[in-house]
């Protein structure tokens, strides 16, 4: 369960944003939502939360709030931003500055922006923070070449599921990727997806669902089949992962099977 908070003037925004909260109460997550008036009180919201992910309008107050953004961004790093907003008359560039500020995504509004995509966000953003951390420990160990993508991989729930999107993400052929991964002493690529399933596996877990939503969101074939590759990687059953520390557990079980760099980089963090 997290924070959500809204900056959001426009009222059928917010509204999407509320169907999607609806859709997660009904898979077992109540999150909380907290609306905002202005920067400040957002700001202050940001500070009483400890785990949120913000949907913002960036251009509340009538002009494009980028000092606004970026304060929030150096005092509150776990809090996820969103830019979400009808960017149909603004610059193109603004998209591109949003990224530099630290925004997460940006969705425009009227623009592929239903119910299921606002709850795609909440997967792919809440909790964020330490993925970031995996992903950056995991990239010391990568070749400069595969650093970006690797990263983006195990960030994202959403990212490529096979190799051949891995590779293509990567820009370069499945065998190319196979052999750069070996080279760095890191797992073959199916490993590596395997793995940044089973860590958003760990941070659902944590929120208090069960193994089978967790499995539905995640495309697990099953519950049981979450529940044998947990075993498998851990020994230990969903609720057990969850009391071990759930994603931190598990990245750190995941940084030791990469072993060689990645193991390095993790005892000097």
């Amino acid at each position: 369960m997290a924070d959500v908070l809204l900056l959001l003037p426009s009222p059928a925004a917010a509204e999407r944003v509320h169907r999607a909260l609806r859709l997660e109460a009904a898979a077992g997550v109540d999150h909380v939502l907290r609306p905002a008036r202005g920067w400040a009180e957002l700001t202050d919201l940001a500070a009483r939360a400890p785990l949120a992910l913000a949907f913002v309008d960036p251009y509340h107050g009538g002009g494009f709030a980028a000092a606004e953004l970026r304060r929030l961004g150096e005092r509150f790093p776990r809090t996820a931003v969103v830019a979400y907003a009808d960017f149909a008359a603004r610059p193109a560039s603004d998209a591109f500055t949003l990224a530099l500020l630290g925004v997460r995504a940006v969705l425009a509004l009227d623009g592929g922006d239903h119910p299921a995509a606002l709850r795609q966000c909440l997967t792919d953003h809440l909790n964020a923070a330490p993925l970031d951390a995996v992903a950056a420990r995991l990239a010391e160990a990568a070749p400069p070449r595969l650093r970006h993508s690797l990263q983006a991989v195990v960030r994202s729930a959403g990212a490529p599921a096979t190799v051949a999107g891995f590779a293509a993400l990567a820009r370069c052929s499945p065998r190319t990727l196979r052999r750069a991964l070996r080279a760095a002493g890191l797992p073959a690529p199916e490993q590596l997806l395997a793995w940044r399933r089973l860590l958003h596996a760990a941070r659902l877990l944590e929120d208090g669902r069960s193994a089978d939503s967790v499995a539905r969101t995640l495309d697990f074939s099953s519950g049981s089949a979450l529940r044998k590759s947990l075993r498998l990687a851990t020994g230990l059953r969903p609720r057990e992962v969850v009391a071990s520390g759930g994603l931190a557990f598990l990245a750190e079980r995941f940084l030791a099977a990469c072993g060689g760099s990645a193991e390095r980089a993790l005892a000097a963090a």
